[in-house]
């Protein structure tokens, strides 16, 4: 505990997590280690209530995941972080995958996976925390501090699920249809 006034945010609260489904995936025409993804958050234009384009998303998943493992997976997706741009492509969400930290070819990495019943744009909840309370932008240097700490917390358990460990305590994230999987055990995610 300790630091932050009154009716602060706990940190990961404010971060957006939630699910989506991976439409496209090709490689990034000027980086060997990146992928360029469409993904659908659920987003919607709050002007005229229509479906909003799915969002770009650029990740550091080159040869780590086949193109074709990932077209129609259902994924998490953190959808308030600043946009940024990766050599010429802006990425507006950000991919969860938990990782055995092996170097190069070695590692092994999968993405978060979300039951499929779970509707695209839902927002995920830590198990035991309450309501998920976002910023609408994680953009200033406190904020992507807070998401830092936040991801370093992040981890799949023994079984392969994911979770928030923080000060001993461990929280499931879930969905509403049960909890986020990897099979990546025991392991970052990042």
């Amino acid at each position: 505990g300790g630091g932050g006034g009154a009716g602060a945010v706990e940190e990961p609260l404010r971060v957006a997590i939630k699910a989506g489904t991976i439409l496209e995936a090709g490689p990034h025409p000027e980086a060997e280690s990146l992928i360029v993804c469409k993904v659908d958050c659920g987003d919607v234009d709050e002007e005229t209530g229509n479906a909003s384009e799915p969002r770009t998303v650029v990740a550091g998943l080159a040869g780590l995941i086949a193109f074709d493992d990932l077209i129609g997976r259902k994924i998490a997706c953190v959808t308030n972080l600043k946009p940024a741009k990766m050599r010429g492509i802006e990425s507006t969400a950000m991919l969860l995958a938990a990782t055995d930290g092996g170097e190069g070819p070695d590692e092994v990495v999968d993405l978060l996976a979300i039951p499929d019943e779970v509707p695209n744009g839902e927002l995920l909840s830590f198990e035991g925390k309450g309501c998920s309370q976002p910023d609408p932008m994680m953009k200033s240097k406190g904020a992507l501090k807070a998401f830092d700490r936040v991801k370093a917390c992040l981890k799949s358990n023994g079984s392969g699920e994911a979770t928030y460990v923080n000060e001993g305590s461990t929280h499931r994230l879930m969905t509403s249809a049960g909890p986020v999987t990897t099979t990546v055990k025991s392991a970052e995610i990042q």
